[in-house]
């Protein structure tokens, strides 16, 4: 089995949606743009999720099988577009993460 660091996944997208021409959020310069990324990133996350959503109830509602490959496409087309909104705020993600659990640390340490 092959690991790939962070730095590279997010390669491998940016590489992959510039071939398609999805790569928009590398356009993003001024705070207008950015807030207008945020707006498609927001639409389509609430897609995503009640995507994840309809899966969930066809489990629990309409008693059907848990569709595990529909809630892995789901789960990577939701990372997908959050690595593409990292990208377009020029996020480093691992930095971010690394200093959030730093704080979520301090802030949550046990008593």
């Amino acid at each position: 089995m092959t690991f790939l660091e962070l730095k590279q996944i997010f390669e491998i997208q940016r590489k992959f949606d510039r071939q398609r021409g999805w790569n928009t959020y590398e356009n993003c310069k001024t705070p207008e743009e950015i807030a207008d990324f945020v707006e498609h990133f927001v639409v389509v996350m609430v897609e995503e999720l009640g995507e994840l959503s309809r899966a969930r109830k066809q489990f629990l509602r309409d008693n059907q099988g848990l569709d595990m490959n529909a809630l892995r496409h789901e789960l990577v087309d939701i990372y997908v577009y959050f690595m593409q909104a990292c990208m377009a705020i020029n996020m480093d993600l691992e930095k971010e993460f690394l200093r959030k659990k730093k704080l979520d640390e301090n802030r949550f340490s046990r008593r």
